[in-house]
């Protein structure tokens, strides 16, 4: 049997601040994905990450993993420091963020759901994906882990609460913290009004809602 010798350092490690995390899912990916096949479920999540994949190098936006069906990406974490704009610092990291979720609520439902139909005229265009969004803005841990496929990965409680944004928001909106939502300033205002939620160890936060979609033909 060959010798195995596990090491307990990671191959990278660092703590950044500011990081501008962005988290999304697609609503009811059980139900569709019970009923149409695997390939087609592969297909049509292909179809969906590319496209994200593609909004990444618009907005200069990280993608940081799949999984499932979540899509997770931020800002302001190992970017060059000779691109950074001395007026925009986490503002400007934020406002990409934000532009990133809300082309990926539109561009979502240019995806179809396979052998979905919007009515019972077997002409009418198929129905279309929907995502919810989260985003909170935060200081993270992120390191390459594992000596089997090594992985890039983030942790800490930015990235939970991130989590819990896209968790809490709904159908076709972005939710985000009110650190995030200050942060991104008089860039963006069409937020809703202010509510506060109860989230489970975390206790009451205020959160703001974003529908991306209004306004659009």
């Amino acid at each position: 049997m060959a010798n195995f010798a596990p090491t307990s350092h990671a191959l990278y490690a660092e703590n950044a601040s500011d990081v501008c995390i962005v988290f999304t899912d697609i609503v009811g990916f059980s139900s569709i994905a019970m009923d149409i096949s695997p390939r087609s479920v592969m297909d049509m999540l292909q179809d969906i990450f590319s496209r994200f994949d593609e909004l990444c190098d618009v907005h200069g936006v990280l993608k940081l993993e799949t999984i499932g069906d979540a899509y997770i990406c931020c800002t302001n974490l190992m970017e060059d420091d000779d691109d950074d704009d001395e007026d925009g610092g986490v503002q400007d990291a934020a406002a990409r963020a934000l532009a990133m979720a809300k082309d990926m609520v539109i561009e979502a439902t240019n995806v179809r759901i396979p052998g979905r139909k919007r009515g019972d005229d077997a002409t009418t265009l198929g129905e279309t994906l929907q995502i919810r969004v989260g985003i909170h803005v935060g200081d993270v841990t992120c390191g390459v882990l594992g000596q089997r496929l090594p992985k890039f990965t983030t942790c800490g409680t930015a990235v939970n609460m991130a989590a819990r944004m896209e968790q809490t928001s709904q159908p076709g909106r972005i939710r985000v913290t009110k650190d995030f939502h200050d942060a991104v300033g008089n860039v963006e205002k069409g937020w809703s009004e202010e509510e506060v939620i109860p989230l489970k160890n975390m206790g009451s936060v205020k959160t703001y809602m974003l529908n991306p979609m209004r306004g659009q033909s």
